[in-house]
C-alpha cells in the first residue's frame, strides 16, 4: 500500500534518542491528506493512538454556543454507525487493560486511548469510526450536556479557572479568546432553546464543517512493524473526509485591544492568596523562531532563583514566596509572557514597589546585548535531555505528538519532530526582537487579594468580583534602584560525564541488595542495568520519632524543613536547571533527602545538601514569609475541589501519626521563632535516628559505598534509636475495622458557595494485606467493575462528572472503593452506590460470561505485567517496596501467578462474601458535605425516579423517550398520565408497583434508612474506638538481601 501515502520523513532520518529503539514513519495518506507518524515498538506491551484535531474552543464564537467544541468532545465517543453502542468503545479498552480521555483546547481537541499491545487493531477500528460516521445520539444528548455542566460546576470554586476567565471576559470582544470555553447547561441548552435553536443541528454542523482530515494529525504506536501500521492506518482511517477546510483565521486581530493594554485588573480569590501577574503580549506567536527559542532566554533570566535574581531580591525583603517566569503561546499569532509572583502580606502592602522593581529587571535583562554564554548553557542541557531522554507512557507519547505535528507541515523539518525541544541556533536579533515586547506598551498586571476594595464588577460565568483601572503612570517610570541585579553564575552542575558503568555480576536482578545494616542505618543498592541512562537517585528516609511524637512537633518539623529548603533553594536552583533535584520533605515520623538525576555530581549535591542541613540554624528574617507561606497552603488545601479533600482526610483519619488540616492549622499559627529554634537545635533529635537509604542507578558498589560512607559521617554524631537493630518498629501502623462494622464519618466543606458534595465508600476487604490470593481477587473485582461503574454512575445516572473506582491500600489493610463529587446530596450518593453493587451481584452471579471472565483476567495480567518506561519509575517502586515494610520487590509477578489460578467460582465466591455481604468486612463512608448544596428541580428528581426504578428492575428503555416524558412534567397531578404512557412503553412491570415506587421516590429521592451507619464527627472520637491494625511484616526477610562480596566479583 506504498503508492496510498507520502513518506515525509522516514527512520533514518528522524533525530532519536540515543536509547529510543523505537522505528518512525511520518506520512501523507494520499486519499485524504491525513497527516500520520507511525511508531513501531516492537517490545511495547502498550499501544496507543491520538488524532488531534486543529479545532477548538475558538470555533465557537463562529455558531454563537460557548462550550459547543468541548461538548464536541464529549457527544462524540456516544456511539458510531459502525457500533451503535455507546459504551462499546470504553468497554473494549477495559477488558483489554486500556483507558481513553480527551481535551479540548483553544484551537486544538485532542483524543486518545491505551490498549494492551495485542488489540491495537480493535481499538483502531472503533477509534477511527468517531471521525468517519458518529451518530451523535439525541438519547445521549441532554446527558453530555449535564456532564458538561457538571465538569464546569466542578472548576467554579477554583482561581485557576477564574482568573483564566476573568482575563478572557476583559481581552478583545472580537477576538474569540473572549469566551467561555467550558460551556455549561444555559450555554448549550437553556439559550439556545430560548433562540429556537437546535443545539445537536449545530453541532452536527460544526463537525461536518470543521473536522476535516487535511485539519487532523494521528499518531499510532503498536509492537506491529512500520509497515503493518501503516496498513491498518490507510485501511482504517481513508475514509475520514477531507473538506480542505483552511482553518483558523483571526482577521489580524489580537487577544487584547490597545486599550485593554496598561490596564491593573484586581480579583478576589476564593482561597486566601495574594498574587501580582506581570503579562506582557507578544504579538506573534513566535513559532518562526523554533531553533532559536527566544522565550527560553528571558524565562532563564527573569526566572532564575539565584542570587543576583528578582526571585531572590524579593524573597530575602521577605516580599514573595515564589515567583515563576515563561513564554506562552495563545494562538495563532499570538502569546503572551508571564511574571507571577506569589506575595506574603508584607509583599502585598509593597506591591506596587514590586512592579517597579520587575519592570527594572526585566529592562536589565532586555537592555543588555544577548549573552551568548547564557544562550550556550541553556542549550547544552536542551541537548543533554534530549540524547538521554527515556520512554514515555505509551498514552502521553501519542496525544503530545500528535498536538504539535502540524508543525512538522510546513515550518519545522520533519526529522526534527522528536527533537524539536532543543535550541539550535544563537540568534541575538531574535532576542531582540522578543525583548522589544517586554515593554509598558505591552502590559497587563493582574493583583489578586481578598482584602482588595472597590470591585464592584462581576465577571458572568464564575462570579469572580472585580475591578479594571489604569496601571499607575508612575509605575512604569524607568527609575534606577541600587538593587544589584546581575547574571547568574556559569552553572558548576553542568554533568561532563555521562559514561553508563558496566554490568556487575547479578545486577540484573529485580531486588536491591542491602550493602550495610546497623541500628542506625540500612542501606540498599541497586546498579541500573535496564535502561543504561547516566542518571541515578539517593534517598534518605530519616526516622526521627521526636519529630511527630504530636500535631505540634510535627507542625514545627514541617516549618523547619521548608525553611530549610528555601535556604538551599540558591544551589538547588542551579542543579535543577540541568537535571538535577535535591528535595527534602516530611515523612511519616521524619523526613526524607532525595538527590537525583544525572549522577556525574549527584554526590557533590547530596554532600552539599547534607552538610547544610546539619549546620542549618533558621533564619529569623525568612520566618515570617515561610510561616505564612505553609499556612496559606494548608488552607488553600480545605479549598480544593471536594474529591481532591477526600482522600487526604481519611489518610489522616485512618494512618497513625498524621493529622488533620484544622489542628495543624491551628498550632502553626501559634508557632514563636524561638519554639522553632529549640526544636530544630534539641527537639527534633532528642530519640535518636534509624535512616533508611536506596542508592540506585549508575552507580557501581565503590560509588554506592562511599555514599553510604559519607551519609554515615553527616549522621555519627545522632545517636541511634534503636539499642538493636528491629526491622518492626520503626513502621507505623493504621486503623482497621470489626466485621460488619459500618461507619459514617461526615465532614462539611470550608469552602460555602461550593455546591458539589463528595462521597467515599470504602470497603475493608482485609484488615491486612498478607493474604496475597484475597490481593488478587480485589485487583480482579477492581478491573471488572471499573467500566460498568463509571457508565452508570456517571454516563447513566448523571452523578457527577468525578467517579472513580479502585482498590485502596492502607499501611496494611486492603480494601475496594467507590468515589463521587456531584451536586447530589451525600445520602443520595450512598442510597445510589449500593443499590449499583446489589445489581452488580446479578451480573457477576448470572450475567459474567467464562469468556469475558477471562478477558478480564488478562486485562489485570497485562497491567501487573506492565514494563517499567523509565529509570525513575523503577526507584519508586523499588522505594515503595522498602519503606513499606514488606520488602515484595517480586510481588506484582508472584500477584500474576495466583491470579492464573483463579477459577470463576472462587471470584463469585469473593464477591459474595466480601462485596454482597458485611460479615467479613468493615466499612468507611464519608461524606464531604457541601454547606450550599441546590434544590433540583421537580422534572430532574421525576427522570432520576424512573431512571432508578428501571434500573432496578432490570428494564431497558430508550432515553430519549424518558427525556421526552419528564420534560413537560411541571406538577405532580401529572404523575398518573406520565406512569401512564412509562407503563404502555415497558408493559412488564406492574403499574400499580410503578407508580407506588416513582411517587414514593419522587418526594423523597432517598429511601427510608440513608444515610446509614454509625455517625462519627470528629478523629478523636473515630481513634478511641478502633484499634491499630499491626506492623507489615516483611514477605521476604533483610537477611535475604543482604550483599555478598564473593557472589559480585
Amino acid at each position: 500500500m506504498t503508492n496510498q501515502f507520502t513518506v515525509l520523513a522516514d527512520n533514518p532520518v528522524i533525530e532519536k534518542p540515543l536509547l529510543d529503539d523505537r522505528s518512525y514513519r511520518l506520512v501523507k495518506l494520499k486519499d485524504n491528506n491525513l497527516t500520520v507518524l507511525l511508531i513501531s515498538d516492537p517490545t511495547a506491551d502498550k499501544s496507543a493512538a491520538s488524532l488531534d484535531v486543529r479545532v477548538g474552543s475558538f470555533a465557537d464564537k463562529q455558531y454563537g454556543i460557548s462550550g459547543l467544541a468541548h461538548f464536541c468532545e464529549h457527544l462524540l465517543f456516544m456511539g458510531t454507525e459502525k457500533y451503535p453502542k455507546e459504551n462499546e468503545y470504553s468497554n473494549y479498552l477495559s477488558k483489554h487493560s486500556g483507558h481513553s480521555n480527551a481535551y479540548t483546547a483553544a484551537e486544538h481537541t485532542n483524543y486518545y486511548f491505551q490498549v494492551g499491545s495485542d488489540y491495537l487493531e480493535g481499538a483502531l477500528d472503533r477509534f477511527a469510526q468517531f471521525f468517519i460516521s458518529p451518530l451523535f445520539s439525541k438519547t445521549c444528548q441532554d446527558r453530555e450536556i449535564n456532564a458538561v455542566d457538571s465538569e464546569n460546576k466542578k472548576n467554579l470554586q477554583n482561581d485557576n479557572w477564574r482568573l483564566f476567565q476573568l482575563d478572557k471576559a476583559t481581552s478583545n470582544p472580537s477576538h474569540p479568546y473572549n469566551g467561555f470555553s467550558t460551556g455549561n447547561f444555559e450555554t448549550l441548552h437553556v439559550d439556545p432553546l430560548s433562540r429556537g435553536l437546535d443545539v445537536r443541528e449545530i453541532l452536527i454542523e460544526f463537525y461536518t464543517q470543521h473536522y476535516s482530515a487535511n485539519l487532523m494529525n494521528l499518531v499510532i504506536l503498536g509492537k506491529e512493524d512500520l509497515d503493518t501500521l501503516s496498513d491498518w492506518a490507510i485501511e482504517k482511517f481513508s475514509d475520514i473526509p477531507n473538506k480542505d477546510y483552511p482553518g483558523a483565521n483571526y482577521n489580524g486581530e489580537l487577544i487584547y485591544k490597545p486599550e485593554q493594554l496598561g490596564q491593573l485588573i484586581k480579583a478576589a480569590p476564593i482561597n486566601d492568596d495574594h498574587k501580582l501577574e506581570l503579562s506582557f503580549m507578544i504579538p506573534d506567536d513566535m513559532e518562526t523562531y523554533w531553533d532559536s527559542k527566544p522565550q527560553k532566554y528571558f524565562s532563564h533570566l527573569l526566572g532564575h532563583e539565584s542570587k543576583g535574581s528578582l526571585a531572590y531580591y524579593l524573597k530575602q525583603k521577605g516580599l514573595c514566596t515564589e515567583l515563576s517566569a515563561g513564554g506562552m503561546k495563545i494562538c495563532q499569532g499570538c502569546s503572551l509572557f508571564y511574571i507571577e509572583i506569589q506575595l506574603t502580606p508584607k509583599g502585598l502592602e509593597q506591591w506596587e514597589d514590586i512592579i517597579k522593581c520587575t519592570l527594572e529587571n526585566v529592562r536589565f535583562v532586555t537592555e543588555d546585548k544577548p549573552q551568548k554564554w547564557i544562550w550556550k548553557e541553556i542549550e547544552e542541557m536542551a541537548q543533554i535531555n534530549f540524547r538521554f531522554k527515556q520512554k514515555a507512557e505509551a498514552s502521553s507519547t501519542v496525544s503530545g505528538l500528535s498536538s504539535k505535528l502540524y508543525k512538522f507541515d510546513r515550518l519545522i523539518p520533519p526529522k526534527y519532530l522528536l527533537s524539536d525541544s532543543i535550541t539550535r541556533t544563537f540568534a541575538p536579533e531574535a532576542i531582540k526582537k522578543y525583548g522589544q515586547y517586554l515593554t509598558a506598551d505591552n502590559l497587563r498586571v493582574s493583583l489578586v487579594s481578598q482584602t482588595l476594595t472597590g470591585l464592584h464588577k462581576v465577571e458572568k460565568w464564575y462570579k469572580t468580583k472585580y475591578a479594571v483601572e489604569p496601571i499607575p503612570a508612575e509605575l512604569l517610570t524607568p527609575v534606577s534602584s541600587k538593587i544589584d541585579f546581575h547574571y547568574p553564575d556559569a552553572n558548576e552542575f553542568i554533568p561532563t560525564d555521562f559514561k553508563v558503568l558496566a554490568s556487575g555480576h547479578g545486577s540484573t536482578a529485580v531486588a536491591p541488595h542491602v550493602i550495610s545494616t546497623t541500628n542506625k542505618m540500612n542501606v540498599w543498592f541497586k546498579q541500573d542495568q535496564t535502561f543504561k541512562v547516566p542518571k541515578g537517585t539517593i534517598q534518605i528516609a530519616a526516622h526521627l520519632p521526636s519529630s511527630n511524637s504530636d500535631v505540634l512537633t510535627s507542625v514545627l518539623t514541617s516549618l523547619s524543613i521548608e525553611l530549610f529548603n528555601e535556604a538551599i533553594n540558591d544551589v538547588n536552583y542551579y542543579a535543577q536547571l540541568v537535571g538535577m533535584r535535591a528535595t527534602v520533605h516530611t515523612w511519616r515520623d521524619g523526613f526524607v533527602i532525595k538527590v537525583s538525576g544525572y549522577n556525574d555530581k549527584l554526590d557533590v549535591l547530596l554532600e552539599h545538601v547534607l552538610s547544610e542541613l546539619f549546620a542549618f540554624k533558621p533564619s529569623e528574617s525568612s520566618f515570617e514569609s515561610i510561616k505564612y507561606k505553609l499556612l496559606n497552603n494548608w488552607k488553600t488545601f480545605l479549598f480544593k475541589d471536594p474529591f481532591r479533600q477526600i482522600g487526604v482526610q481519611i489518610l489522616h483519619l485512618l494512618n497513625d501519626k498524621l493529622y488533620f488540616q484544622d489542628d495543624k492549622i491551628k498550632a502553626l499559627e501559634g508557632v514563636t521563632f524561638e519554639q522553632l529554634q529549640r526544636h530544630f537545635r534539641d527537639t527534633i533529635w532528642e530519640e535518636g535516628v534509624f535512616a533508611e537509604v536506596l542508592v540506585h542507578g549508575n552507580f557501581d558498589i565503590t560509588k554506592a559505598r562511599a555514599i553510604k560512607d559519607t551519609i554515615n559521617d553527616s549522621i555519627k554524631h545522632i545517636k541511634p534509636w534503636m539499642e538493636e537493630y528491629d526491622e518492626e518498629k520503626f513502621h507505623l501502623e493504621g486503623y482497621v475495622f470489626e466485621p460488619e462494622e459500618v461507619i459514617r464519618y461526615e465532614m462539611s466543606l470550608k469552602d460555602e458557595a461550593n455546591i458539589n458534595s463528595c462521597i467515599e465508600y470504602y470497603i475493608q476487604i482485609a484488615p491486612n494485606a498478607d493474604d496475597l490470593k484475597l490481593r488478587v481477587l480485589t485487583d480482579l473485582f477492581c478491573t471488572v467493575i471499573k467500566e460498568p461503574c463509571f457508565d452508570q454512575l456517571r454516563t447513566k445516572e448523571q452523578l457527577g462528572y468525578v467517579v472513580f473506582s479502585g482498590i485502596h491500600l492502607g499501611r496494611t489493610s486492603l480494601g475496594f472503593r467507590i468515589l463521587i463529587q456531584s451536586e447530589r446530596t451525600c445520602d443520595y450518593l450512598q442510597y445510589r452506590i449500593e443499590e449499583f453493587l446489589n445489581s452488580f451481584g446479578n451480573f457477576v452471579n448470572n450475567e459474567l460470561t467464562t469468556e469475558d471472565f477471562i478477558k478480564f483476567k488478562h486485562a489485570l495480567k497485562n497491567i501487573k505485567l506492565t514494563k517499567l518506561k523509565h529509570l525513575s519509575e523503577e526507584t519508586g517502586r523499588l522505594w515503595s517496596s522498602i519503606v513499606d515494610g514488606y520488602y515484595d520487590f517480586d510481588g506484582r509477578t508472584r500477584q500474576v501467578e495466583v491470579l492464573e489460578d483463579i477459577t470463576k467460582a472462587e471470584f463469585i465466591e469473593f464477591f459474595n462474601s466480601y462485596i454482597a455481604r458485611n460479615d467479613k468486612t468493615g466499612k468507611l463512608i464519608t461524606f464531604l458535605k457541601s454547606q450550599n448544596p441546590i434544590e433540583f428541580t421537580v422534572s430532574k428528581r421525576l427522570q432520576s425516579a424512573i431512571v432508578n426504578y428501571l434500573y432496578r428492575h432490570g428494564i431497558t428503555v430508550d432515553h430519549e423517550f424518558i427525556q421526552g416524558l419528564v420534560k413537560e412534567f411541571e406538577d405532580h397531578k401529572d404523575l398518573a398520565k406520565t406512569i401512564e404512557q412509562l407503563h404502555g412503553e415497558i408493559k412488564t412491570a406492574d403499574k400499580d408497583e410503578l407508580f407506588h415506587e416513582v411517587s414514593k421516590r419522587l418526594n423523597n429521592p432517598v429511601p427510608d434508612g440513608y444515610p446509614s451507619g454509625e455517625l462519627v464527627l470528629n478523629h478523636e472520637q473515630f481513634r478511641k474506638s478502633h484499634k491499630l491494625g499491626g506492623k507489615p511484616k516483611p514477605v521476604n526477610p533483610l537477611v535475604g538481601f543482604l550483599y555478598n562480596d564473593q557472589l559480585h566479583l
